[in-house]
């Protein structure tokens, strides 16, 4: 292992625990494995260094190489700029291609925003977007991993769901037109801000804000100043931790079954008290960060203040512990690195292309596909399915 890797570990450790014993206890890393990792007996494995680096609030490049990103400029440099506007051009233009072929479904109608403080009508929209997807069959949200909740959305919503690496390493982009609406992710081993940062964009669509490109970059939920932001965050919280299933789960919980109840001033001396059993489970099960978690909680009333500040420090690998924890860690993180194509809107390109009405143009540029390769891929999968054989490598019995 490069000695610059450990002395990066090494300056994690000494940032985030009081000694080496209790990083390897906060990590999940026993403390055996750690010890010959750190003197060069051993190699950190992909999933050891995701955990120091969720641990340490850095990224697995960074530990790898010491190379950062600069914090992105308050506002957007020129060239950042364009790559947006060249992006959202690209939607644009395959959004109006659709429509001039008369292939553009009508998008549905957005009901006016809640009235209310932004958290509240943040939340009282969370609220009807969660009743619709349950009309839609779709029985419990929280608990989607994100790719369905992406395939979802697009269903219920009629707005395109992408994740692709954004410029600048924006979290979310989201914008709107008569004839499109559309949310990207951005790509990230950070798979809970990557979720919440779809939700909040989300937020942003179904509440009309995003008639211009709107890049939310470092969100900092419960920071920030603008109402709408403050009404996107509130969203984003109350659509991926819904109340009900909140409640559902906090009930159904091991060690948790009916032992955690709201806190009340009249009786707050009832209230047994939440454990950490229950808490890493929680926070296993929506997806979501701890301090997500924690507020959310707090919110509802099942979590004092103290315990609140305390929970919410929780890193994700404490909460995902035991081998059956760790395996979906990795999953999870592994998942918020692939890039996710707008299912509906590349359906609806290729449909119109297999129809016969336009060319394979407009779909490999919004794949940013050369036309030949799509073309390629294309045949070699008819012949496939045709004669069971093709270019490609096939068994054949």
């Amino acid at each position: 292992m490069d000695e610059g890797v450990v002395d990066r570990v090494r300056s994690v450790i000494t940032r985030v625990s009081s000694s080496q014993a209790a990083f390897s206890e906060l990590v999940g890393i026993s403390a055996d494995k750690l010890s010959k990792s750190l003197n060069a007996v051993r190699r950190f494995t992909s999933l050891e260094l995701a955990l120091i680096a969720d641990a340490g609030d850095v990224s697995v490049d960074w530990l790898l190489t010491g190379r950062t990103r600069e914090p992105a400029p308050p506002t957007a440099e020129p060239s950042t700029g364009d790559e947006i506007r060249a992006l959202v051009d690209r939607y644009a233009t395959a959004y109006e291609r659709l429509r001039v072929l008369g292939r553009r479904p009508s998008l549905p109608r957005l009901p006016a925003p809640p009235a209310g403080p932004p958290a509240v009508a943040g939340r009282a929209l969370a609220e009807r977007a969660v009743a619709a997807l349950r009309e839609h069959g779709v029985a419990r949200l929280g608990t989607l991993p994100t790719a369905e909740l992406a395939a979802a959305v697009e269903q219920v919503f009629a707005v395109d769901v992408a994740v692709t690496a954004l410029p600048g390493g924006a979290d979310a982009l989201a914008w709107q037109s008569p004839h499109g609406q559309l949310v990207l992710a951005n790509i990230t081993s950070r798979f809970t801000r990557q979720r919440f940062a779809l939700a909040h964009a989300l937020g942003h669509v179904l509440a009309g804000d995003a008639a211009q490109p709107l890049l939310d970059q470092h969100l900092a939920p419960g920071c920030q100043r603008a109402g709408l932001e403050q009404r996107a965050d509130a969203f984003a919280a109350a659509f991926l931790m819904p109340t009900a299933e909140l409640h559902a789960a906090v009930d159904g919980t091991g060690s948790g079954r009916g032992a955690v109840c709201p806190v009340t001033p009249a009786a707050p001396q009832v209230r047994p008290p939440f454990t950490d059993a229950v808490f890493a489970e929680l926070v296993g099960l929506f997806g979501v960060s701890a301090g997500a978690m924690a507020a959310r909680l707090g919110g509802l009333g099942l979590l004092g203040a103290d315990r609140q500040a305390e929970l919410s420090l929780w890193t994700a690998a404490r909460c995902h512990h035991g081998s059956t924890g760790r395996q979906a860690l990795l999953a999870r993180l592994a998942a918020a690195r692939a890039p996710r194509l707008p299912a509906r809107l590349v359906g609806e390109l290729f449909t119109a292309y297999a129809d016969g009405v336009t060319t394979l143009v407009p779909l490999a540029e919004l794949l940013q596909t050369p036309v030949d390769e799509l073309f390629a891929a294309l045949v070699a999968e008819q012949s496939t399915g045709r004669r069971g054989y093709a270019d490609e490598p096939a068994f054949l019995p």
